[in-house]
């Protein structure tokens, strides 16, 4: 072989050997040649190899060694979530997608609703919130199991209790309350303050019995009450127009003036025998002797009348006159009959 041979065949070798790391140009497209490499974590090697140069792409999330395709879909976000690149040495790592959930204000409401929907049912129904019993203070005549019975709160929740609709039930269904107070308190108590009216006149009209006090307010009777002026009435008394500053409750039956002059002529009349009233007449007497004597309904001049009654006993009696009816009503035209 020739020096001429073996020099072009040096060259073919040498060209052949750089050609793998040259880039070979195309009208279509780019070729790149990578030479071949090594890991040493693979192969034993008796030198440590020089690390590869290699091309990185940083993500959104992270760092990628995989050129552009990885950096694209790193920044793909998926749906309720995000995948998340990241670099851990010489190798790549995914992790997996993410969700995170969205929660709206709607679903917010709604967990808040159920929560206290609950809260509020466990109160309901608990049995330390249940009401066993309203506590009384100030009754006389007005038992417990009536007032208890009235209000309608055992066994009840204490949320039923509504102070001011149950003092308008008890003025309601007892009138000889002159006035109720009723107090809420937690878990379950309940407290009624009473003031019942002091009854001063028994009256008996149309086969009915009813009390009134000083005020001139009328009751049902309740109970037994002794030492009160018994009124037995032919008919009602002159009507009194409705007080509009009063409530239902405080509404009078007769006036209170009427009361306190019933209340002076009780001194006087007999031992054992009732006062009377005539819607005529007004209010008087039956006298044991068999007649009746009538003071009107006007309460002004009571003990001036009684001056003037018994002026005319003492007048008719020695004469031996027996009267069926005397009245007083009228200062200046006093007669009998």
């Amino acid at each position: 072989m020739t020096s001429l041979q073996k020099t072009s065949r040096a060259n073919f070798i040498r060209q052949r050997r750089t050609s793998k790391t040259r880039t070979v140009q195309s009208p279509q497209r780019k070729v790149q040649t990578v030479p071949k490499t090594y890991h040493s974590t693979s192969v034993y090697l008796p030198v440590q190899p020089k690390p590869v140069a290699r091309r990185t792409v940083r993500g959104t999330f992270g760092v990628s060694a995989q050129g552009n395709a990885f950096s694209r879909a790193a920044k793909k976000p998926h749906r309720n979530g995000y995948d998340i690149a990241f670099t851990l040495g010489r190798a790549d790592v995914r992790a997996p997608a993410l969700n995170l959930p969205q929660l709206g204000t709607r679903w917010v409401s709604a967990a808040l609703t159920l929560v206290l929907g609950f809260m509020l049912y466990s109160m309901w129904t608990a049995s330390p919130f249940k009401v066993r019993a309203a506590e009384l203070r100030g009754n006389q005549r007005l038992s417990m199991a009536e007032i208890n019975s009235t209000l309608g709160m055992i066994d009840q929740p204490i949320f039923k209790a509504v102070p001011d609709q149950m003092e308008a039930d008890l003025r309601t269904a007892y009138p000889d309350l002159e006035s109720v107070n009723v107090h809420v308190g937690f878990p379950n108590r309940i407290t009624v303050d009473l003031k019942e009216r002091t009854p001063v006149i028994v009256w008996y009209q149309n086969g009915y019995v009813t009390l009134i006090d000083s005020s001139g307010v009328a009751f049902p009777l309740r109970g037994e009450v002794p030492g009160l002026i018994q009124v037995t009435a032919n008919g009602a008394p002159t009507a009194i127009l409705p007080d509009p500053a009063l409530s239902i409750h405080d509404q009078k039956f007769i006036a209170p003036e009427m009361v306190q002059a019933l209340t002076v002529l009780a001194s006087d009349v007999p031992a054992g025998m009732p006062m009377i009233f005539d819607p005529q007449y007004g209010m008087g007497w039956q006298d044991p002797r068999g007649w009746t004597v009538y003071f009107g309904q006007n309460t002004k001049d009571i003990p001036m009348k009684k001056v003037v009654y018994q002026a005319i006993l003492d007048t008719i009696i020695p004469q031996g006159v027996q009267p069926t009816l005397i009245s007083v009503e009228y200062l200046n035209a006093p007669f009998y009959k």
